[in-house]
């Protein structure tokens, strides 16, 4: 088994080669599933990729070599995209990656009415004269080159960070979840009206105001119980209006309290090594879980109000435009090892309100994310007492993987996931929603990896990414989103990717 450190030279040193792509080896023979002409494929990027490299320029290369009819841009991109490294970035879009980073880029690239925002004390970022492309409107800009190529322009918003949120919505710290000590938490309260106002203010605000195809929605947070088991946070929220939704239910808030604050101190000296040793780790937790069953109930109750929200969002876009594309996107903890997660929400309950769901589905990095942020987390604390070889099979029994998707330990980090995993995941997302809404999968390529060190290039072989296509194809997906974001894959990849989509065409 190969140790951190070495991984990490090994994908430095696939980074210096970000712009290379060997030639294609001969692809295997698929069973060719249904026709793929009318199917969604698309790609999530920032708005800015159309600036730095020519609009119309990326359109016609997205529609004649990747096979993109469908593009997702974010209406807003307070996700840091100004300040990645240079090696994670695509080296062969025609651009130097070094002059990308550290830019100080405009983080609204739409417009807002201040009408649509009367019932919330909550505001974007207003774009000013100092920042990069702060005065491009990229929606208005973008759409009648878009139609002229049949391609579809859907919006993509994603949910703040408690960090971003403070950095550029103004009152962002009124809306912060609370944990068991009263201190601000990493996000907004999906209970706080305050917030859930300033949500669906911005979708009626977006599609009373540009004439968009559709939208992408979706947080990337799981709740308290998974956070707090697999990597010791805090738990939260325990604010003024979880307590109100709660107690609402019937369930106690101080014994809830009292739970996560008793299950927390004993994850702590698991951490230490200096819990009692009398009975394993995973005894003592269910045994917290039965002495406080407002827990569980607390944290399943958490899971339903960003359901809520989503059903909401879909509800508001629905009522003023009836043809919108309403989406959702569905994070790689959601999609793939949060079990808490799972069992409490299933895709095909989110097909009530959803046209389409994106699983996240990126095959080669999962491999070292499985590694590093689930089995060695999870090793630290619930799963103590088992192997990280043993985790690894509790893992995949538990999520039910197919034993053709299952890759060894040592494989985890330099090889990744592969397309097996893409197949499992796609069958049972279409299984869920049994026919209800379509599944979109959501392909990673050349996703970089979140070293401890920083960002490291991953880049995505070729072959693997095409069998990953065909299999998700064959396992019934309806279309596919070639993720995570543009400027980071690099157009040899994406050739890859439109090659695979026209054989199943």
């Amino acid at each position: 088994m190969i140790d951190r450190r070495t991984f990490l030279q090994k994908s430095t040193l696939a980074s210096a080669g970000m712009g290379l792509l060997p030639a294609l080896a001969a692809l295997p023979a698929y069973a060719k599933p249904a026709a793929a002409t009318d199917k969604m494929i698309g790609i999530q990027m920032g708005g800015y990729s159309f600036y730095d490299e020519g609009m119309e320029k990326v359109l016609d290369f997205l529609q004649n070599e990747a096979a993109i009819n469908t593009l997702m841009i974010y209406s807003h991109t307070y996700y840091s995209a100004d300040n990645r490294p240079a090696h994670v970035l695509a080296s062969d879009h025609g651009i130097d990656p070094a002059g990308l980073t550290n830019r100080k880029l405009t983080k609204t690239w739409v417009r807002h009415d201040e009408r649509f925002y009367k019932n919330t004390s909550l505001r974007h970022f207003s774009p000013d004269s100092s920042y990069l492309y702060a005065d491009k409107d990229i929606f208005r800009e973008i759409v009648p080159f878009a139609r002229q190529r049949n391609m579809k322009v859907l919006i993509r918003l994603m949910e703040l960070s408690a960090d971003k949120g403070m950095q550029y919505i103004n009152n962002f710290e009124r809306v912060l979840t609370r944990d068991i000590y009263g201190n601000p938490g990493s996000g907004p309260c999906w209970n706080n009206p305050d917030y859930r106002n300033w949500v669906y203010a911005t979708v009626e605000d977006l599609f009373h105001n540009y004439d968009i195809d559709g939208m992408q929605y979706g947080a990337e947070r799981t709740g308290a119980l998974s956070r707090l088991l697999f990597q010791g946070s805090v738990p939260d929220c325990f604010c003024e209006h979880c307590r109100k939704r709660n107690e609402g239910k019937g369930i106690d808030f101080f014994r809830a309290k009292e739970g996560f604050t008793q299950l927390y101190q004993f994850i702590k000296k698991v951490e230490a090594g200096t819990h009692a040793a009398a009975d394993t780790v995973m005894v003592n937790v269910l045994r917290y879980l039965q002495e406080y069953p407002e827990v569980l109930a607390w944290n399943f109750q958490w899971f339903r109000a960003d359901e809520e929200i989503q059903q909401e969002v879909y509800t508001r876009i629905k009522k003023i435009k009836p043809d919108a594309i309403v989406g959702r996107h569905v994070d790689h903890q959601r999609s793939t090892w949060d079990i808490f997660y799972r069992s409490a929400i299933t895709y095909g309950e989110m097909a009530t309100h959803a046209d389409f769901i994106k699983p996240i589905l990126y095959h080669d990095i999962l491999g070292p994310r499985l590694r590093w942020w689930v089995l060695e987390r999870m090793k630290d604390r619930v799963l103590k007492d088992l192997s990280l070889e043993q985790s690894l099979d509790l893992f995949y029994a538990w999520m039910g993987f197919g034993k053709e998707a299952q890759v060894p330990l040592n494989e985890l980090e330099p090889k990744g996931m592969g397309p097996e995993y893409v197949y499992n995941e796609t069958k049972r997302c279409v299984a869920s929603v049994d026919g209800k809404s379509k599944v979109i999968a959501g392909i990673g390529i050349d996703v970089p990896w979140h070293a401890p060190e920083g960002l490291v290039a991953y880049p995505s072989d070729a072959k693997r990414l095409q069998e990953s296509v065909f299999r998700a194809m064959e396992a019934g997906a309806d279309g596919l989103l070639a993720s995570r974001e543009y400027d980071e894959i690099r157009h040899s990849s994406l050739r890859a990717f439109g090659e695979a989509v026209r054989k199943v065409q």
